[in-house]
């Protein structure tokens, strides 16, 4: 793919995928939110990975500005986490603020100063104490909480 396309800013369609992924949204999700096939949902996914430069939907989420109410319309609201975040331990805490900056459990194990296996372990408890099935899904719940992302956590 030619560096103009990866230059080129998204367009309206992208824009909703990409706002669709920040709210953690799996692509069958939006597929059926959208009406379109999640062969297409795939290609505009990757559309915007190579626009903006990143390798993972946990990366582009990291990039998209917070949503307005009006920014894209959406067929219907995410459910709130099941538990609230205080359910989370202090360490777990941790671990989402890395997740909601966009990094990897590599890099939040360099991160925190732990093993990757550990960090594989919070991020599990994570999901499963926020009842959500991704980092993206995480990323969007704490996102609402209003969790703080930063790198610093």
């Amino acid at each position: 793919m030619d560096t103009t396309e990866s230059l080129s800013p998204l367009t309206p369609r992208e824009t909703e995928i990409l706002t669709l992924v920040r709210e953690g949204r799996s692509s069958k999700e939006m597929a059926r939110d959208l009406g379109i096939t999640r062969s297409t949902v795939r290609c505009h996914v990757q559309r915007v990975l190579t626009k903006l430069g990143v390798a993972t939907r946990l990366q582009a989420a990291a990039q998209a500005p917070p949503t307005s109410p009006t920014a894209v319309p959406r067929p219907r609201p995410l459910p709130p986490p099941s538990a609230p975040i205080s359910a989370l331990t202090p360490r777990e805490t941790q671990v989402l603020r890395c997740i909601a900056v966009g990094i990897g459990r590599a890099e939040i194990a360099k991160h925190l100063f732990i093993s990757p296996n550990t960090a594989r372990t919070h991020v599990q408890r994570i999901l499963a104490k926020l009842d959500v099935h991704s980092a993206i899904a995480a990323m969007a719940a704490a996102h609402r909480a209003g969790i703080p992302a930063q790198k610093g956590a």
